[in-house]
């Protein structure tokens, strides 16, 4: 196992123990980015995976009954969970071999296109996986819902995500985005109808 792997990996199992909500949408996210970025055509997309499952490894210095809440947050206990950035940022910057940059994807994966994120970066000014992950983290809890928010059907979360389009979203990114849900729609209706031929 290599040192990504097995520090990464001990960083995951602690968010298992942690929160294992939490724990399941990183390995979604990862999963998701993964893809998606193979969709693109990315180098390096077995690294990115392991950035897709850490994006929110930072929740491991918030308390799990704050993450587990399963009423609305107060404006004190959202402003505490905004930190898991800076948190992760700092965990991920001391795995041996992810690219340094990493570190500062995942820092900035809440910003928003427009400059309304945690950060305050707009446009271009956010690096490309940290638009991506906005994306995928967005798509992932809204179809799946939180603790405190029930899960919403996935035609619907897609026409909010539309409407956020270089909002929260980079507009270009998003509907790369939507084609690849689609493709991947196609494809899985495809293997089902294969399966579903064989004697």
């Amino acid at each position: 196992m290599s040192a990504i792997s097995s520090q990464a990996h001990g960083l995951v199992g602690k968010l298992y123990k942690h929160c294992y909500t939490t724990f399941q949408h990183s390995l979604r996210v990862g999963n998701e980015l993964y893809q998606f970025s193979r969709y693109l055509g990315l180098e390096n997309t077995e690294q990115i995976y392991i950035l897709g499952i850490l994006h929110d490894i930072g929740k491991l210095d918030i308390s799990s009954s704050l993450l587990n809440k399963i009423t609305p947050l107060t404006s004190e206990e959202f402003d505490s969970i905004k930190r898991h950035t800076e948190h992760g940022f700092k965990r991920i910057k001391e795995i041996r071999g992810l690219p340094s940059n990493f570190a500062l994807y995942a820092k900035y994966h809440h910003e928003d296109f427009d400059g309304k994120g945690y950060y305050g970066l707009s446009g271009e000014q956010i690096p490309l996986l940290s638009r991506m992950i906005r994306i995928v983290d967005s798509y992932d809890t809204m179809t799946k819902g939180r603790p405190y928010q029930s899960p919403i059907e996935k035609a619907r979360v897609i026409h909010e995500i539309q409407s956020l389009s270089d909002k929260q979203f980079d507009g270009m990114l998003l509907n790369y985005f939507f084609e690849y849900l689609q493709d991947k729609h196609v494809n899985e209706n495809t293997l089902k109808l294969s399966f579903s031929d064989v004697p």
